[in-house]
Protein backbone atom coordinates (compact mmCIF):
# COMPACT_ATOMS: atom_id res chain seq x y z
CA UNK A 1 0.00 0.00 0.00
CA UNK A 2 1.39 3.41 -0.96
CA UNK A 3 2.34 5.92 1.71
CA UNK A 4 -0.10 8.49 0.31
CA UNK A 5 -3.02 6.02 0.41
CA UNK A 6 -2.05 4.89 3.91
CA UNK A 7 -2.04 8.47 5.18
CA UNK A 8 -5.40 9.15 3.55
CA UNK A 9 -7.03 6.04 5.02
CA UNK A 10 -5.78 6.87 8.51
CA UNK A 11 -6.95 10.48 8.24
CA UNK A 12 -10.35 9.31 6.97
CA UNK A 13 -10.77 6.94 9.89
CA UNK A 14 -9.86 9.54 12.51
CA UNK A 15 -12.14 12.24 11.10
CA UNK A 16 -15.06 9.92 10.38
CA UNK A 17 -14.85 8.28 13.81
CA UNK A 18 -15.05 11.68 15.50
CA UNK A 19 -17.96 12.76 13.31
CA UNK A 20 -19.91 9.57 14.04
CA UNK A 21 -19.12 9.79 17.75
CA UNK A 22 -20.61 13.27 17.96
CA UNK A 23 -23.79 12.61 15.98
CA UNK A 24 -26.58 10.88 17.96
CA UNK A 25 -28.28 9.42 14.87
CA UNK A 26 -25.17 7.69 13.47
CA UNK A 27 -23.12 4.76 14.74
CA UNK A 28 -20.06 2.92 13.47
CA UNK A 29 -20.89 -0.79 13.53
CA UNK A 30 -17.67 -2.31 12.21
CA UNK A 31 -14.67 -1.78 9.96
CA UNK A 32 -12.39 -3.98 7.88
CA UNK A 33 -8.69 -3.35 7.46
CA UNK A 34 -6.02 -1.47 9.40
CA UNK A 35 -6.45 1.34 8.58
CA UNK A 36 -10.05 0.61 7.50
CA UNK A 37 -10.96 0.16 3.84
CA UNK A 38 -14.56 -0.81 4.51
CA UNK A 39 -17.13 0.62 6.93
CA UNK A 40 -20.59 -0.39 8.11
CA UNK A 41 -22.59 2.52 9.52
CA UNK A 42 -25.99 2.57 11.19
CA UNK A 43 -28.37 5.48 10.57
CA UNK A 44 -31.35 6.25 12.82
CA UNK A 45 -33.32 8.34 10.33
CA UNK A 46 -36.96 8.12 9.29
CA UNK A 47 -37.30 6.83 5.74
CA UNK A 48 -39.34 4.33 3.70
CA UNK A 49 -39.16 0.66 2.76
CA UNK A 50 -41.23 -1.34 0.29
CA UNK A 51 -42.45 -4.62 1.80
CA UNK A 52 -44.96 -6.94 0.12
CA UNK A 53 -46.13 -4.15 -2.15
CA UNK A 54 -46.73 -1.68 0.68
CA UNK A 55 -44.68 1.33 1.76
CA UNK A 56 -43.66 1.16 5.40
CA UNK A 57 -41.85 3.71 7.57
CA UNK A 58 -38.46 2.54 8.78
CA UNK A 59 -36.08 4.18 11.23
CA UNK A 60 -32.93 2.02 11.17
CA UNK A 61 -30.60 1.56 8.18
CA UNK A 62 -27.24 -0.09 7.59
CA UNK A 63 -24.90 1.32 4.93
CA UNK A 64 -21.65 -0.18 3.67
CA UNK A 65 -18.91 2.07 2.33
CA UNK A 66 -15.97 0.37 0.60
CA UNK A 67 -12.84 2.19 -0.54
CA UNK A 68 -11.51 0.71 -3.83
CA UNK A 69 -7.81 0.31 -4.63
CA UNK A 70 -7.73 3.55 -6.61
CA UNK A 71 -9.45 5.55 -3.86
CA UNK A 72 -9.42 8.54 -3.46
CA UNK A 73 -8.96 9.04 -7.20
CA UNK A 74 -12.06 6.91 -7.65
CA UNK A 75 -15.10 7.38 -5.40
CA UNK A 76 -16.17 5.16 -2.51
CA UNK A 77 -18.52 2.31 -3.36
CA UNK A 78 -21.67 2.73 -1.27
CA UNK A 79 -24.57 0.29 -0.91
CA UNK A 80 -27.43 -0.39 1.46
CA UNK A 81 -27.37 -3.52 3.59
CA UNK A 82 -31.00 -2.88 4.53
CA UNK A 83 -33.71 -2.10 1.93
CA UNK A 84 -34.76 1.52 1.31
CA UNK A 85 -37.32 3.07 -1.04
CA UNK A 86 -35.60 6.08 -2.62
CA UNK A 87 -35.19 7.36 -6.20
CA UNK A 88 -31.40 7.26 -6.04
CA UNK A 89 -30.83 4.09 -4.04
CA UNK A 90 -30.79 0.56 -5.50
CA UNK A 91 -29.84 -2.70 -3.79
CA UNK A 92 -26.39 -2.60 -5.40
CA UNK A 93 -25.57 1.12 -5.20
CA UNK A 94 -26.25 4.53 -3.68
CA UNK A 95 -25.95 7.41 -6.13
CA UNK A 96 -24.16 9.96 -3.97
CA UNK A 97 -23.36 12.38 -6.80
CA UNK A 98 -22.25 12.64 -10.39
CA UNK A 99 -18.81 13.99 -9.57
CA UNK A 100 -16.12 13.02 -7.12
CA UNK A 101 -12.96 14.88 -6.17
CA UNK A 102 -9.98 13.39 -4.35
CA UNK A 103 -10.30 16.09 -1.70
CA UNK A 104 -13.83 15.14 -0.66
CA UNK A 105 -14.08 13.56 2.78
CA UNK A 106 -15.83 10.39 3.89
CA UNK A 107 -17.92 12.31 6.41
CA UNK A 108 -19.38 14.42 3.61
CA UNK A 109 -20.46 11.20 1.84
CA UNK A 110 -21.91 9.82 5.08
CA UNK A 111 -23.85 13.05 5.62
CA UNK A 112 -25.11 13.05 2.02
CA UNK A 113 -26.45 9.51 2.42
CA UNK A 114 -28.24 10.61 5.59
CA UNK A 115 -29.86 13.51 3.73
CA UNK A 116 -30.99 11.07 1.06
CA UNK A 117 -32.52 8.69 3.59
CA UNK A 118 -34.42 11.61 5.14
CA UNK A 119 -35.62 12.68 1.64
CA UNK A 120 -33.91 16.04 2.08
CA UNK A 121 -31.96 15.18 -1.08
CA UNK A 122 -33.10 13.33 -4.20
CA UNK A 123 -32.92 13.44 -7.99
CA UNK A 124 -35.91 12.26 -9.99
CA UNK A 125 -34.36 13.09 -13.39
CA UNK A 126 -32.06 10.04 -13.53
CA UNK A 127 -33.32 7.67 -10.84
CA UNK A 128 -32.11 4.22 -9.89
CA UNK A 129 -35.63 3.42 -8.70
CA UNK A 130 -38.32 4.71 -11.09
CA UNK A 131 -41.21 3.77 -8.81
CA UNK A 132 -39.68 5.76 -5.95
CA UNK A 133 -39.14 8.72 -8.29
CA UNK A 134 -42.83 8.70 -9.23
CA UNK A 135 -43.80 8.52 -5.56
CA UNK A 136 -41.62 11.56 -4.78
CA UNK A 137 -43.18 13.56 -7.62
CA UNK A 138 -46.64 12.86 -6.20
CA UNK A 139 -45.77 13.43 -2.55
CA UNK A 140 -43.42 16.42 -2.43
CA UNK A 141 -45.69 18.02 0.16
CA UNK A 142 -44.71 15.24 2.58
CA UNK A 143 -40.97 15.73 2.22
CA UNK A 144 -38.58 15.65 3.93
CA UNK A 145 -39.64 12.68 6.02
CA UNK A 146 -37.09 13.57 8.70
CA UNK A 147 -35.82 17.06 9.49
CA UNK A 148 -32.60 15.80 11.08
CA UNK A 149 -29.49 17.90 10.48
CA UNK A 150 -26.38 15.99 9.48
CA UNK A 151 -24.21 18.83 10.78
CA UNK A 152 -22.49 18.59 14.15
CA UNK A 153 -22.78 21.59 16.44
CA UNK A 154 -19.80 23.35 17.98
CA UNK A 155 -20.43 22.38 21.59
CA UNK A 156 -20.70 18.58 21.44
CA UNK A 157 -23.11 16.88 23.80
CA UNK A 158 -20.85 14.07 24.99
CA UNK A 159 -22.15 12.88 28.34
CA UNK A 160 -25.46 14.75 28.04
CA UNK A 161 -28.88 13.16 28.08
CA UNK A 162 -29.56 11.54 24.68
CA UNK A 163 -32.78 13.48 24.15
CA UNK A 164 -31.06 16.80 24.78
CA UNK A 165 -28.22 15.79 22.46
CA UNK A 166 -30.63 14.92 19.67
CA UNK A 167 -32.42 18.25 20.06
CA UNK A 168 -29.13 20.10 19.88
CA UNK A 169 -28.00 18.18 16.80
CA UNK A 170 -31.17 19.11 14.93
CA UNK A 171 -30.73 22.83 15.59
CA UNK A 172 -29.72 23.28 11.97
CA UNK A 173 -31.98 21.85 9.26
CA UNK A 174 -30.61 21.75 5.75
CA UNK A 175 -32.95 23.47 3.30
CA UNK A 176 -30.72 23.30 0.24
CA UNK A 177 -28.34 20.44 -0.61
CA UNK A 178 -26.54 19.10 -3.70
CA UNK A 179 -23.07 20.48 -2.92
CA UNK A 180 -21.30 17.90 -5.08
CA UNK A 181 -17.54 18.14 -5.35
CA UNK A 182 -16.00 18.50 -8.79
CA UNK A 183 -13.38 16.08 -10.06
CA UNK A 184 -9.72 17.11 -10.11
CA UNK A 185 -8.68 17.83 -13.66
CA UNK A 186 -5.27 16.17 -13.65
CA UNK A 187 -3.19 13.75 -11.62
CA UNK A 188 -1.23 16.69 -10.22
CA UNK A 189 -4.41 18.48 -9.20
CA UNK A 190 -5.72 15.27 -7.66
CA UNK A 191 -2.54 14.86 -5.63
CA UNK A 192 -2.75 18.46 -4.42
CA UNK A 193 -6.38 18.00 -3.46
CA UNK A 194 -5.53 14.78 -1.65
CA UNK A 195 -2.72 16.36 0.35
CA UNK A 196 -4.91 19.33 1.21
CA UNK A 197 -7.70 17.06 2.39
CA UNK A 198 -5.45 15.32 4.88
CA UNK A 199 -5.12 18.57 6.79
CA UNK A 200 -8.75 19.54 6.40
CA UNK A 201 -10.94 19.81 9.46
CA UNK A 202 -14.30 21.04 10.54
CA UNK A 203 -15.24 24.70 10.50
CA UNK A 204 -17.31 26.74 12.90
CA UNK A 205 -20.44 28.49 11.65
CA UNK A 206 -22.42 31.05 13.60
CA UNK A 207 -25.99 32.16 13.07
CA UNK A 208 -25.72 35.88 12.25
CA UNK A 209 -29.10 36.58 13.86
CA UNK A 210 -28.77 34.97 17.31
CA UNK A 211 -25.13 33.90 17.54
CA UNK A 212 -25.80 30.16 17.94
CA UNK A 213 -22.59 28.26 17.13
CA UNK A 214 -22.25 25.00 15.20
CA UNK A 215 -19.51 22.89 13.63
CA UNK A 216 -19.61 21.26 10.20
CA UNK A 217 -17.09 19.50 7.92
CA UNK A 218 -15.26 22.08 5.82
CA UNK A 219 -15.97 20.04 2.68
CA UNK A 220 -19.69 20.75 2.98
CA UNK A 221 -19.05 24.15 1.38
CA UNK A 222 -21.68 26.88 1.22
CA UNK A 223 -25.21 25.74 2.08
CA UNK A 224 -28.41 27.40 3.10
CA UNK A 225 -29.36 26.31 6.60
CA UNK A 226 -32.02 27.31 9.11
CA UNK A 227 -31.11 28.00 12.71
CA UNK A 228 -33.84 26.30 14.69
CA UNK A 229 -33.06 28.42 17.74
CA UNK A 230 -34.24 31.62 16.01
CA UNK A 231 -35.44 30.19 12.62
CA UNK A 232 -33.16 32.55 10.67
CA UNK A 233 -32.04 31.21 7.24
CA UNK A 234 -28.44 31.96 6.27
CA UNK A 235 -25.72 30.67 3.96
CA UNK A 236 -22.71 28.99 5.54
CA UNK A 237 -19.42 30.49 4.46
CA UNK A 238 -21.00 33.78 3.39
CA UNK A 239 -19.61 37.01 4.77
CA UNK A 240 -22.09 38.85 7.01
CA UNK A 241 -23.88 41.68 5.27
CA UNK A 242 -23.19 45.26 6.31
CA UNK A 243 -25.92 46.76 8.47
Amino acid sequence: MSTVRLRRLRADYEKLSEYLRRHPRLRLIQTEGDPPEKYQIEYQIKSLRMAHGDLQPVQRHIVEIALPLNYPRTPPQCRMLSPVFHPNIAPHAICVGDHWGAGESLQSIVARIGEMLAFQSYNVKSPLNGEAARWVEENKHRLPLDGVSLLVEENGAAGEDATMAAAARTALRTVATNADSTSAGSSGAQKAALEASEGAATVQIVCPACGASYRMPAEFGNRKVRCRKCMHVFTTGAAPSAS
